[in-house]
């Protein structure tokens, strides 16, 4: 239950469970007030945890997340 709520405000996630890597086709500016986050890198891989929703770079040619 603790790990529940620690997981809940990414203090205690771990980023175990990603999805699989995408390809983002473009880069989109968000609107003011959105939650959604673009992945900042040079690479246009990325994963997204599973657990608490956040996105990683993915680096295609190591075939690991970039931190």
């Amino acid at each position: 239950m603790v790990e529940k709520i620690l997981q809940f405000f990414s203090l205690a996630c771990r980023h175990n469970k990603t999805t699989q890597p995408f390809t983002a086709s473009e880069t989109v500016k968000p609107k003011k007030n959105s939650d959604w986050d673009p992945v900042q890198s040079a690479t246009s891989h990325y994963v997204v945890c599973l657990d608490c929703g956040r996105k990683f770079a993915y680096d295609w040619s190591n075939m690991r997340m970039v931190r």
